[in-house]
């Protein structure tokens, strides 16, 4: 007999082809015929489970299949050194090599082997995805290679058994249409099912066209639940293939014969039905195996050869699926003992070393570690560092792998496990894997103790989850951990209801200044934007998780959380420059005022760029500062109970700004920190200068909680920006579709900050313009200076009508961050400003507006004749030498209130510049008014007067003592050097206006009487750009 091809094909998946194919091969084979079974499912093989009790290689490890057949055959069809002959691929097909045996004993000669779909390994998936079906078919003949397949599938075997993938294909069209002589087309009685086969069905018969292939459609997991509903999918599917059973001699009875009932027990495992199922029941799945093969075999073979009872439930026990568990003795049974919470890390270097990794996770916890394994490329999303952090400083020990990724690592991620490393090296245990690299660690790691897996099983990792228990336990013993109980007080030790009162004034106040600061735009606005923070792990910080019950959070919405979790109520907020820790501080420092009881201290926002540590205790400074900076409770409370209010605890003050101090006093403001006993405080600073201070001094701060802002996410930008867009304005949607799962791209680096994305917000304004710009930009330097080049001509162009245009706004604000760069001063003074000239300069214009105004005393003079002429020029040349020299001599303005100025900060009673200005202008302008005033008196007195010689002698005597004014006064000094920078075009003429203006639009911010650019990125831009243009 001719040997016969039979396809088992599912238009949908789970049907349960591929166990009818494997019940219909093991009951062929059991009456003696020799049964070959193709696994042609390439992309979901699993046939090989339902013999895998009786294959020498169960997992198909080593085993060729039809993928390495096809590419065979590929390869030496493009191969030049292939024979040019018409029957060339003949040894290529041939199908034997490719078969193992499956080891049973049948009735002879039968017999059932399984070609595979192919050796599955790492490789595997490779082939299937890359194997080009059109190319084999249409350049390289591989049609008339699949006839030669086909002819040795029959030289040797009685039955060929095909399991055909599901739906359309290439493959599937191979199975259904090429190779076979019976299709057996099987589907479930949903209508898709139905539908889809029928579909398979009918392009079969017309590609078949005079070679007519026999079909048998089989209705398969027929669930007898429902009754009517299962009767209409019975006559649903009849109607559909009735067409197709006119080989079959009585059609009617053929549908109740192959109908394959629905078993939940072969849910669980592949399992044959010979083995499972007891012979002679007719609801078995086994006996409607029994009734498809019969019709398969045009009624040869009806029944499977039965097996003994004690061999069937011998081979019954070799399917059974075997769990591996670790054994008892490994697993702790005291929960004090079980659970150590461990943190696997390492370079991700192949997807063989990382399936190794997991391999090892997923036996340590087999044997009660509670095992944390880092995410692997693709499952890192933006705020995976964030969370790399927070299982770092959670875990009782981190495991690094050994892997020769390590040493192309990039630096954040090193610099992220360094800091932690070391802050706690004794954390830390390296884990060798079978095969690993001696070397495979970062240099900071070397010299960590290894532990070494033998073999990835339970029994390999014995010696590693055992050491694993030992180090917990002795890490986790000694560690200094304050009790969890312990919480900062954040109030003063005892209860004064004086100063309970005046408490109470203060917060008032500060809220007041709060309203006015947020009233001004001093700050850039973070509406929408968390404010996420981590436990800070770098090696000078000194964080204790065991006294943090906290490793991260939202700076805000944790808040409760967050301070109860300080047990000493000193806070530290680090970050990079522009990750808003000023807005921050003052936004945290607003919401303890509003949860403020009537015990609770009174947050204060302070700048620490006005303490001078090297001569002033930080408890003087704060006085003093509350004192200047709320004149009007100065006067309520009076001095004494502002200075109680600070020693007794009343004042949380907020920091702000340690890298705002001078360099040499940065180390000198840590040590009096340190010093404060029982001071709590916020402190602010930049992350780097915070580093550089401590490393050079060698000590952190004392029981200091050290909390480092987190970059935002793309989420984050994208919905800061679209709330400022009008409706349908969607430029920014595709540079956003681009940043999806690239955060390390350039621009979403530089967009992770709340003040970049300002700068983005403002340049970007105009409908006309097109960010996508910004893509095209290789680094994120390049970005944020595009950004802050753009900034201020976008402000002055596109908000409401200004006073000033904007190419002057940006020549003039260049300069004067240029001058405040020279001073290195974040703070725009006016009465400094005189130091834009050398003291040459400065004297030569000073010395010229003297003459100017001593000008009139010569005029007179030269009017008059005789010896009353030479006299009163000579007194005159005198007056006019003296105020010149005076003037000359003295660079530097004297004037007692300049120092309080520089102290006056955020506080709303704080004069502004403007008023500062002016305040000192009165001043300076008394003495001439008051010297004019009395010659006018004098010449009164005598009787000869008219008001011309009144006016006459006021202005006098009135403009010469101005000019004295110039030595002593710094707003006289001010108008002559704004006056002069004017006329050279490098300043305005109202310089005042200017900077009011460049405040309202949000380039400035004031803080009492100076003016700061509102971020220092933007005045290092500005400076740099003014000098590059005078060097042209």
């Amino acid at each position: 007999m001719r040997a016969r091809i039979v396809t088992f094909y599912s238009y949908k998946g789970g049907t349960g082809r591929t166990m009818a194919l494997a019940n219909a091969a093991w009951i062929l084979a059991s009456r003696g015929k020799r049964v070959l079974v193709v696994d042609w499912d390439l992309e979901a093989p699993g046939l090989h489970r339902y013999f895998h009790p009786f294959l020498p290689d169960g997992e198909l490890r080593s085993s060729p299949g039809i993928m390495d057949l096809v590419w065979e055959f590929a390869t030496s069809a493009t191969d030049p050194a292939t024979p040019d002959e018409p029957d060339w691929y003949e040894p290529l097909a041939a199908i034997q090599p490719y078969a193992m045996s499956v080891e049973h004993d049948f009735l002879e000669p039968g017999s059932i082997d399984l070609v595979p779909a192919g050796r599955q390994d790492h490789l595997y998936s490779t082939l299937v995805s890359t194997f080009d079906w059109n190319n084999f078919y249409e350049r390289l003949g591989g049609g008339s290679f699949i006839e030669a397949l086909k002819r040795s599938m029959r030289e040797h075997y009685d039955y060929v058994l095909i399991d055909s993938r599901t739906g359309l294909s290439d493959t599937a069209g191979i199975c259904t249409v090429q190779l076979p002589d019976i299709l057996v087309n099987c589907f479930t009685l949903s209508n898709q099912a139905i539908d889809g086969a029928e579909a398979v069905a009918a392009s079969v018969h017309r590609q078949r066209a005079g070679n007519q292939l026999r079909m048998f459609p089989v209705p398969m997991r027929v669930d007898q639940g429902e009754a009517d509903r299962l009767e209409q999918g019975r006559r649903y599917a009849r109607a559909k293939f009735g067409r197709y059973l006119s080989h079959v001699p009585d059609p009617e009875r053929y549908w109740g014969a192959v109908e394959v009932p629905y078993q939940p027990g072969y849910a669980y495992e592949e399992l044959l039905a010979a083995v499972r199922d007891e012979p002679l029941r007719p609801a078995s799945l086994l006996a409607s195996s029994e009734r498809l093969v019969a019709y398969l075999t045009d009624g040869e073979i009806t029944q499977v050869r039965p097996l003994e009872e004690p061999e069937r439930r011998g081979l019954l026990r070799q399917f059974m699926r075997t769990v591996p568990v670790a054994p008892a003795a490994l697993t702790p049974s005291d929960p004090e003992q079980s659970g150590r919470r461990v943190f696997i890390t390492y370079a991700y270097d192949s997807p063989d070393h990382f399936e190794a990794v997991r391999e090892l996770w997923f036996l340590l916890r087999g044997h009660g570690i509670d095992a944390r394994l880092d995410l692997p490329p693709g499952q890192r999303g933006e705020d995976w560092p964030s969370w790399q952090r927070g299982q770092l400083v959670g875990s009782e020990l981190v495991l690094p792998v050994l892997s020769p990724g390590y040493h192309s690592m990039p630096d954040g991620e090193a610099t992220q496990l360094r800091d932690v490393y070391y802050a706690y090296p004794d954390r830390f245990l390296a884990i060798s894997l079978p095969g690993g690299p001696p070397d495979g660690l970062p240099e900071f790691l070397m010299p960590l103790r290894r532990a070494e897996a033998t073999d990835l099983t339970a029994e390999g990792v014995r010696p590693v989850a055992e050491l694993i228990n030992r180090r917990a336990v002795i890490e986790k013993s000694v560690q200094v951990r304050a009790p969890l109980v312990e919480k900062a007080n954040w109030g003063p030790s005892a209860f004064d209801p004086e100063l309970a009162r005046a408490a109470e004034a203060l917060s008032y106040a500060v809220e007041r200044n709060l309203r006015e600061v947020w009233k001004r735009r001093d700050f850039d606005d973070r509406h929408g934007l968390p404010i996420r923070w981590s436990l800070s792990r770098r090696v000078v910080s000194r964080s204790d998780p065991g006294r943090m019950s906290l490793a991260s959070g939202d700076l805000l919405r944790d808040l409760y959380r967050l301070f109860d979790a300080v047990p000493d109520g000193r806070l530290v907020l680090i970050g990079a420059p522009g990750s808003g820790k000023t807005t921050a501080a003052y936004q945290l420092a607003a919401a303890l005022l509003e949860m403020r009881t009537l015990r609770g201290a009174v947050p204060v926002m302070l700048s620490l760029a006005s303490w001078h540590p090297r001569t002033q205790s930080l408890t003087d400074w704060i006085i003093d500062c509350l004192r200047t900076d709320y004149p009007a409770l100065l006067t309520e409370l009076g001095p004494d109970v502002l200075a109680l209010l600070v020693d007794e605890g009343w004042v949380l003050p907020f920091l702000d700004g340690l890298d705002e101090l001078p360099p040499e006093s940065r180390a000198v403001a840590i040590e009096a920190l340190n010093h404060a006993q029982g001071s709590m405080y916020v402190l602010t600073s930049r992350t780097s200068e915070y580093e550089d201070v401590v490393r050079q001094g060698g000590l952190p701060l004392r029981r200091a909680a050290v909390l480092e802002l987190e970059p935002l996410g793309m989420q984050d930008a994208f919905r800061y920006l679209s709330q400022n867009l009008l409706p349908g304005d969607d430029r920014w949607d595709l540079v956003f579709d681009h940043l999806r799962g690239r955060p390390s791209h350039p621009l979403a680096r530089a967009l992770s900050t709340p003040f970049m994305l300002r700068m983005a917000m403002e340049v970007y304004r105009d409908p006309s313009t097109d960010p996508s710009d910004l893509l095209a930009l290789t680094d994120s330097a390049q970005v944020q200076r595009h950004l802050l080049d753009g900034f201020i001509p976008a402000v002055y162009r596109y908000s409401a009508p200004t006073l000033t245009r904007p190419d002057r706004a940006s020549r003039w604000l260049a300069f004067l961050a240029r001058h405040m760069e020279g001073l290195q001063t974040r703070d725009f003074a006016w009465w400094e400003l005189h130091r834009v000239y050398g003291p040459l300069r400065l004297r030569l214009r000073l010395g010229g507006a003297a003459v100017v105004l001593t000008a009139p005393l010569l005029s007179v003079g030269l009017s008059l004749h005789g010896g009353a002429r030479i006299f009163y020029l000579a007194v005159a040349g005198a007056f006019l030498a003296l105020v010149v020299l005076a003037t000359a001599r003295s660079p530097q303005p004297r004037w007692a209130f300049l120092p309080r100025l520089g102290r006056s900060r955020q506080a709303p009673d704080a004069v502004s510049p403007r008023q500062s200005l002016r305040r000192d202008l009165r001043a300076a302008l008394f003495a001439p008014v008051v010297a004019g005033v009395t010659t006018m008196a004098a010449f009164a007195a005598s009787g000869s007067w008219n008001p011309a010689s009144l006016l006459f002698a006021f202005l006098m005597i009135a403009l010469p003592t101005s000019a004295l004014m110039l030595r002593g006064r710094a707003s006289p000094r001010y108008y002559v050097v704004v006056g002069s920078l004017a006329l050279t075009g490098r300043g305005p003429r109202r310089l005042m206006r200017f900077l009011e203006e460049a405040h309202q639009l949000g380039v400035l911010r004031r803080s009492g009487s100076v003016y700061q650019f509102r971020h220092a990125a933007l005045q290092e831009v500005l400076a740099t750009r003014e000098g590059q243009e005078r060097n042209r």
